[in-house]
């Protein structure tokens, strides 16, 4: 039970906003100078955020002060710079798609202390670009997961790539369990499903290895496609898999090469997510894929100018918090 209310404590941690600054810096001196704000309501020994704000006049919390409870379905697009981390969160149970890039580790295992991570449910890894498996090694040390997810290999020459040796390699002396990616295999993860949708195609690019993912939850689906190109996204189109979802990751962080306009149509998502560095020499996201978005209604966060952005499932509709402003929608 401990354990337990130990996790439910756990946040999301943003940045200070300028108004909880402003605050801060009132109720600071307001103390050391004696002077009593009156408060209606019995407040107790220890006035919170809320309380303050209400006081000085203010109308909203800062984001810092949100929590994501083990009873939440969520899903978090961690900012791990030019590349991909996508967190999906079903109550107190975690799969992580992607891992990063190698210089963006102490980002990523940061992050996943904040939120009070120690198991994974399933890790997957969509591709074996250095993007998405960089610090796959670095979370398979830093947590335990009970199995992974891989892209199938026999579509495309073996990889031979030191990161990618390394991450197979921990993996091995883990004796973690592996499954090749297969069109229809689903995934429990909570209370949600993750089904691949997709399973890649035959190719001379890692990219289009990259399953696409429906992750559905309570209040909440998602679907993911790692760096599947236009053949990926034709092939998923074709077999007739692909669902609606409430939430998309951008393909291949916003590049023209994907993010077609019957896959997106056919998605129809409310939120479009960009993960992608700030000022990348790719251009990422491209100017094309940001007009499909914009014609399709979409709402898009990007991780380069919102930091990490987690979409959660509320009584009221979808909320989503973000690293430097918070917003909410019903």
């Amino acid at each position: 039970m401990a354990r337990r209310k130990r996790r439910r404590q756990k946040k999301i941690t943003f940045r200070i906003t300028l108004s909880q600054a402003i605050v801060f810096g009132v109720v600071v001196f307001c103390l050391l100078s004696g002077i009593h704000l009156g408060f209606q309501g019995e407040l107790g020994d220890s006035p919170t955020w809320d309380d303050w704000y209400a006081a000085l006049g203010l109308s909203s919390t800062p984001a810092s002060t949100n929590t994501v409870s083990e009873e939440t379905q969520a899903v978090h697009f961690i900012d791990v710079g030019q590349a991909d981390a996508t967190l999906l969160q079903s109550g107190d149970e975690y799969c992580l798609v992607d891992a990063g890039e190698a210089d963006s580790e102490t980002d990523l295992l940061r992050y996943l202390d904040q939120q009070g991570i120690t198991k994974l449910k399933l890790l997957v890894m969509s591709h074996p670009h250095a993007d998405h498996i960089g610090s796959m090694k670095a979370v398979l040390e830093h947590v335990t997961v009970e199995q992974v997810l891989l892209p199938d290999f026999d579509k495309a020459p073996y990889p031979t790539t030191r990161t990618f040796e390394r991450v197979m390699d921990t993996i091995e002396a883990q004796q973690i369990p592996t499954i090749t990616a297969q069109t229809g295999q689903s995934f429990t993860i909570g209370e949600a499903t993750l089904t691949v949708v997709a399973d890649g195609v035959e190719t001379e690019n890692y990219n289009n290895l990259s399953q696409v993912l429906f992750y559905d939850a309570p209040g909440l689906t998602v679907l993911l496609s790692g760096d599947g190109e236009k053949e990926v996204e034709q092939a998923a189109l074709e077999q007739g898999n692909v669902p609606k979802a409430d939430v998309f990751k951008a393909a291949h962080h916003g590049s023209n090469t994907s993010n077609t306009r019957a896959f997106l149509q056919a998605i129809s998502p409310r939120y479009v997510v960009v993960s992608c560095g700030k000022d990348n020499s790719y251009g990422h996201p491209h100017k094309e894929p940001m007009q499909r978005y914009q014609d399709i209604g979409a709402e898009v966060l990007r991780t380069d100018q919102d930091g990490s952005v987690v979409i959660t499932a509320t009584e009221a509709g979808l909320q989503y918090y973000t690293a430097n402003a918070q917003s909410a929608a019903a």
